[in-house]
């Protein structure tokens, strides 16, 4: 018997303001220290409907940790929502 797939292309995407966006991130920061982990991203990627959580969470730190101490900051967080808008996840 095959296994059943889902076109995620297909599924609707909500819209999110950049607001809406950056606070679903800042809830995933679970030990409150402020700083968004490779492993706290992926879990909100994946809330997201992202396919590839990790992928996307690997590629969101690259592309917003300015410090480069493999974390995403108060200050980086805009950097990743420009990174998240860039892969599309959709931003009013």
């Amino acid at each position: 018997m095959g296994r059943a797939t889902i076109d995620h292309k297909a599924l609707p995407v909500p819209t999110l303001t950049e607001d809406q966006l950056q606070k679903i991130f800042k809830k995933y920061d679970f030990n409150n220290d402020g700083l968004l982990s490779k492993e706290e991203l992926k879990k909100a990627f994946d809330y997201l409907g992202s396919c590839i959580p990790g992928i996307r969470a690997s590629h969101g730190i690259h592309h917003a940790d300015a410090n480069r101490d493999g974390y995403v900051n108060e200050e980086e967080l805009n950097e990743l929502v420009k990174y998240a808008k860039r892969v599309g996840f959709r931003v009013k």
